[in-house]
């Protein structure tokens, strides 16, 4: 594995530098640990700051000083002078810039071996000679000797091959030449970045002000432009109004059902009440409450049979049971409806199911059999059509059918994505696909997120230990400061843990695994889900395994659940690519 620390950013440095960065890349594949300084400042011996190209930490033999050149310069004996501007020594600037070095990491305390090359990757120098064009080989690295990086890091610190840098010497190194990259700063730097969203999201909350004298507001919003965060609040604030008003709080898929309902119990309202359900269990609560419950499908049941369970044949009951006034009396009433993920509820009913004039609208008839003042009560939906899943049937939502269902709607559109970083919305743009388009068009201009890490990609082997590597992936964050274990979200592409590459697990890294859609919320565990149920969820960290390299993906729901997928991270994001068998292979 291979960390690096930039001190400018790559697009900014030379031509040469950017090609010795790309062969050390390959470094990532190696089974030890790197750390690479590309760009870093030291003084020289009258104290005038100078600048440098890369400090190499490597797993045995110490700290490399790395000064790059164009070129090969060639020295002159009859004057003196080396080729290149000014006609200065390089081997001389090389030892000034060692020295700094050395004062550096001496002046921090604990400092380990450190060796210095002259690395000039146009040039091919053999082997097995003790100088090439005036210069000592062990102090030059050329291309041939980047292209076998382990075998030259030996050659470099020969006898010091065995002086492993410990902790408290690579601290020392990162607390000379590696500002910020200290595990603490980083802990700092991406904390501040996770206040720094709260406030975002909080002062846009003022949009809510803005709007408190409509009766309902439809909120159009991408991904990641805070619309959970718009819905709790507007529900918190619903059940403040009129006394002691009881809030409905819709939501689609139980994981986010769940972490709502955690959220809600810890805070505190002076009065009214806020009830969290997801759709299915509040048409099975309906069910059963008119004396009429129903079973979904048992564990196992083909996907059709699954399907038109919760497509038709629940909600036909739902609204047949509707029809009857003395079995409504059962029916729990709310004075205000709030509605996440609202493209997911549908506005009209399939074709199967029979429903009358007076009956359109869809399950949004039913919840307006919930509402003490029906369509003219308070509500607040967030929506996003774009994120709709392909499979199911796009027509049976429709935005305009939704207005029509209120009395007096207003639309409002949240924009733009204020959730991510920089890195992470780039990645994002760069893996669009014509399912994703709409989705990461949505996202807006990166140009005002924060910045933060870069998102990583790894290929399991095939017979590989994937919790081996995601303990790796875990462990390299928690090691490096950017985040705890119980900062990520674990997300897996088939239905169950057991049948994710990771197998059956119940503890990675030392923490317990814990079922996103499970209510309790135990301290230090790391949460876990399917791709599938995790929409509307969101974590500082997310790992992602189980599928098959982005270009790889066939077709529109795979890369909506790829998208859905990566887009719940905030700033860390590791993806464990696992690539599709070849056939015959």
């Amino acid at each position: 594995m291979i960390e690096w620390i930039h001190h400018r950013p790559p697009r900014s440095c030379n031509e040469t530098e950017i090609r010795v960065a790309e062969r050390l890349k390959g470094l990532a594949d190696s089974p030890y640990s790197w750390t690479v300084i590309w760009g870093y400042y030291y003084k020289d011996a009258v104290g005038t700051q100078r600048e440098g190209d890369f400090l190499i930490l490597g797993p045995a033999g110490g700290v490399l000083v790395l000064e790059v050149k164009h070129s090969l310069p060639r020295h002159f004996p009859e004057t003196g002078r080396w080729e290149g501007a000014g006609g200065d020594d390089p081997l001389q600037q090389l030892h000034a810039e060692w020295q700094g070095v050395i004062r550096g990491i001496e002046a921090k305390g604990h400092p380990p071996f450190v060796e210095k090359a002259l690395c000039v990757p146009a040039a091919v120098a053999p082997g097995g000679v003790e100088t090439f064009q005036g210069i000592p080989r062990r102090w030059l690295v050329t291309g041939n000797d980047l292209e076998n990086w382990i075998a030259t890091w030996l050659r470099i610190f020969g006898n010091h091959a065995r002086a492993t840098v410990d902790p408290l010497q690579k601290r020392a190194v990162l607390a000379a030449f590696g500002q910020g990259s200290l595990p603490e700063e980083k802990r700092a730097f991406t904390d501040h970045t996770e206040e720094l969203f709260k406030r975002q999201f909080e002062s846009r909350f003022v949009l809510l002000d803005q709007l408190s004298d409509n009766r309902q507001i439809l909120v159009r919003g991408g991904t990641g432009t805070g619309k959970t965060w718009h819905a709790l609040e507007q529900a918190f604030r619903y059940a403040g109004q009129g006394g002691s008003h009881r809030v409905l709080f819709l939501t689609y898929n139980k994981a986010l059902t769940a972490q709502l309902r955690r959220i809600v119990a810890l805070r505190k309202l002076d009065q009214g009440e806020v009830v969290v359900r997801g759709w299915e269990g509040l048409f099975f609560e309906l069910c059963t409450l008119a004396g009429d419950p129903m079973a979904a499908p048992p564990s196992g049941s083909r996907t059709e049979t699954v399907r038109r369970f919760y497509e038709i044949d629940l909600p036909r009951r739902v609204l047949e049971i509707s029809r009857d006034p003395s079995l409504r009396t059962a029916w729990p009433t709310f004075d205000a409806l709030v509605v996440d993920e609202g493209q997911d509820h549908d506005t009209s009913w399939p074709v199967e199911i029979e429903a009358g004039p007076c009956e359109s609208g869809g399950w949004w008839h039913i919840y307006q059999h919930l509402l003490s003042d029906g369509r003219s009560a308070p509500a607040s939906v967030f929506y996003d059509v774009a994120q709709r899943p392909p499979f199911r049937a796009a027509e049976r939502f429709d935005a305009a059918a939704l207005a029509a269902v209120w009395s007096q709607p207003c639309h409002v559109r949240l924009q733009p994505a204020v959730r991510y970083t920089r890195p992470l919305w780039q990645f994002f743009r760069d893996h669009s696909s014509p399912a994703t388009a709409a989705m990461i068009e949505a996202l807006g201009h990166g140009d005002h997120l924060p910045e933060g890490p870069e998102p990583i990609i790894h290929t399991l082997p095939a017979g590989a230990d994937a919790c081996a590597l995601v303990e790796s992936i875990l462990q390299q964050w928690q090691k490096s400061g950017l985040c705890q274990p119980e900062d990520v979200l674990l997300l897996h592409a088939q239905s169950t843990i057991a049948k994710s590459p990771l197998g059956d697990r119940r503890v990675i890294h030392g923490r317990n695994l814990r079922e996103c859609t499970e209510e309790e919320d135990g301290p230090g565990t790391i949460r876990h889900t399917s791709i599938h149920k995790a929409k509307g969820l969101d974590a500082k960290a997310v790992i992602l395994i189980g599928l098959p390299p982005h270009r790889e993906l066939s077709g529109d729901y795979d890369h909506y659940s790829w998208f859905m997928a990566v887009s719940r991270a905030r700033q860390l994001l590791a993806v464990v690519e696992t690539p599709i068998p070849q056939s015959g292979a």
